[in-house]
C-alpha cells in the first residue's frame, strides 16, 4: 500500500515542481491562462495572484515559451481589483477578460468583467461590464435593485439596464484607458446603482 501511494504521489510532485513560482508565492489562490494577447503568433501567459481578502495582482508574460524560472513579468498591475477574482478567459483577438465578484451570489452582490487588450505596444482596458443584484431590508420588506452595464472602450459605445428593462445606450463616447491607470473610480457613472 505504501509503495502504491508513493507511485501515485510522484506525478503530483513533478507537476508541482513544474508550476511557475508566481502561482505558488504566499500560497495565494491564482488563475493562469495561456493566450496570444499581443497577437504575434506566440503563446503569452496571464497570471492573477490574490491572497484571501486581499487585492488581486495581474502578471502578463509575453512570449511565455522563453525559458527562465525567475523570469520577470513583462507587465504587472498590482491591485487590479479589491473584489475576488473568479475567472480568467481569453476572448476574441487575443483579449483577456478578468471577472471578479463582491458578495458572489449573496443578497448583496456585484460582478465585474474587465477586458484587457494589447494595442500598439500598450495594455489597455478595452471593455468593462458590471451587473448587480442588491437586496436591502427596509421597513416595508426587501427592496431589490437589479442592473447591468456594458462599455466597449474600443468602439466608444455602452449600454445600461436598470431593474428588468431592456438595455439603453449610454450617452457619450468612451476611449480605451491604459491598464496601468485603471481603477474602479474610472467606471462610468451609469455603471453605479
Amino acid at each position: 500500500m505504501r509503495k502504491a501511494l508513493h507511485h501515485a504521489i510522484w506525478p503530483w510532485l513533478v507537476a508541482l515542481a513544474a508550476t511557475p513560482m508566481p502561482v505558488l508565492a504566499k500560497n495565494a489562490p491564482a488563475f493562469e491562462l495561456k493566450l496570444d494577447i499581443d497577437r504575434d503568433g506566440k503563446s503569452d501567459r496571464a497570471v492573477v495572484q490574490q491572497e484571501a481578502g486581499g487585492p488581486a495582482d495581474l502578471y502578463i508574460y509575453l512570449d511565455a515559451e522563453k525559458p527562465g524560472p525567475s523570469r520577470q513579468a513583462d507587465f504587472v498591475r498590482k491591485g487590479l481589483t479589491e473584489d475576488r477574482v473568479i475567472d480568467l478567459e481569453s476572448k476574441d483577438k487575443g483579449s483577456l477578460s478578468v471577472t471578479s465578484c463582491f458578495g458572489c451570489g449573496a443578497s448583496k452582490s456585484t460582478e465585474e468583467t474587465l477586458t484587457i487588450v494589447h494595442r500598439q505596444g500598450k495594455f489597455l482596458v478595452g471593455g468593462y461590464s458590471r451587473n448587480w443584484d442588491w437586496n436591502q431590508q427596509t421597513s416595508s420588506g426587501v427592496e431589490t435593485t437589479l442592473g447591468d452595464c456594458d462599455i466597449n472602450y474600443l468602439t466608444g459605445k455602452g449600454t445600461v439596464s436598470k431593474d428588468l428593462e431592456a438595455g439603453k445606450p449610454i450617452k457619450g463616447k468612451f476611449k480605451p484607458v491604459p491598464l496601468k491607470d485603471w481603477s474602479s473610480e474610472m467606471r462610468p457613472k451609469a455603471c453605479d446603482f
